[in-house]
């Protein structure tokens, strides 16, 4: 399962809760310049390392996905009088929903995922008559115990990722978990294994803050032209300013962005700092990490380059 998932033009997961009881949610991204009708779509849950399909879980979406927004989906867990294995989610992630999944009348349990269950989000594509992924958290086929974790292979040792805990996407994602295909990047189930750091950041059990809105690198069409250049700084490291060799041109905008997704820009002299040949960056009231630098140009283009702050 899978397809071609140019940067920016799908929908994709961006947050993954699996709190406490019943407190569960799914929050889809519109990184794309357009509205997206979600009656396309569906959510599949593929429970306890199954690879066999079953309409009992999965959910189709309905409704209207606008552009650089987000859908927060939440268990259909609503009924305050209920106990037990239907005890309702708590208020303030009802508050959250656009839209409640799974479980009504008790023949969905689309959204009953646990920390061991892959889910995929799916398309329906009218050319070859059925449902191709966009974008899968987990790896279908396999059952991590008691979750996937931050310790290859991902399948239980180390820290937990996928229960009892809130993630959110980092914002540099730009489309679904991808894959090569003979040579061709597709949105597919993970050949070798899920590795959950590389893509999301693990939050408390229970953090519902997030949800109902995403940061991407999407909403600065800048920061994902196809040609990024790379730059080369120094010092560096370095604990005050870096220095950078350029052309002449002129530098629109300056951001660094943080392992953990953090965007930071920076200030210029000027809306539009002409440069020939050197820019200095003061990163004086930076704290210290790793961080990408990325440079728009007034051209169009982008540059980036590393930059570690002692």
């Amino acid at each position: 399962m899978g397809q071609n998932i140019p940067k920016c033009s799908e929908i994709f997961f961006s947050e993954y809760v699996e709190g406490s009881r019943n407190n569960k949610a799914l929050e889809i991204y519109n990184p794309t310049n357009k509205t997206v009708n979600l009656s396309q779509y569906r959510i599949v849950r593929w429970s306890n390392g199954s690879t066999q399909f079953s309409s009992a879980l999965s959910h189709k979406l309905k409704g209207f996905l606008p552009s650089k927004k987000t859908i927060v989906l939440v268990i259909d867990k609503q009924d305050t009088t209920k106990i037990g294995l239907d005890t309702p989610v708590v208020s303030v992630l009802k508050q959250k929903a656009n839209l409640f999944l799974g479980n009504t009348d008790s023949i969905n349990f689309s959204m009953s995922f646990n920390g061991d269950d892959a889910l995929s989000l799916e398309k329906y594509n009218t050319q070859i008559g059925k449902y191709v992924g966009v974008d899968i958290f987990g790896k279908i086929g396999d059952k991590p115990n008691p979750c996937w974790t931050d310790i290859y292979p991902y399948l239980g040792q180390g820290n937990w990722y996928s229960m009892d805990r809130t993630l959110t996407r980092k914002i540099w994602i730009t489309h679904g978990i991808d894959t090569i295909e003979n040579g061709v990047l597709k949105a597919m189930n993970p050949t070798s294994y899920f590795n959950p750091t590389s893509e999301w950041i693990s939050h408390p059990k229970d953090m519902f803050d997030s949800l109902g809105s995403h940061q991407c690198i999407c909403e600065n069409a800048e920061l994902v032209e196809k040609e990024h250049l790379e730059l080369q700084f120094y010092p560096n490291p370095t604990n005050d300013k870096v220095i950078v060799n350029l052309e002449p041109t002129a530098v629109k905008k300056v951001y660094l962005i943080s392992l953990l997704g953090e965007v930071i820009p920076l200030k210029l002299n000027s809306p539009f700092q002409i440069q020939y040949g050197t820019l200095e960056i003061n990163l004086g009231h930076i704290k210290p990490g790793i961080y990408a630098c990325w440079l728009n140009l007034l051209d169009g283009r982008a540059l980036v380059g590393k930059i570690v702050k002692d």
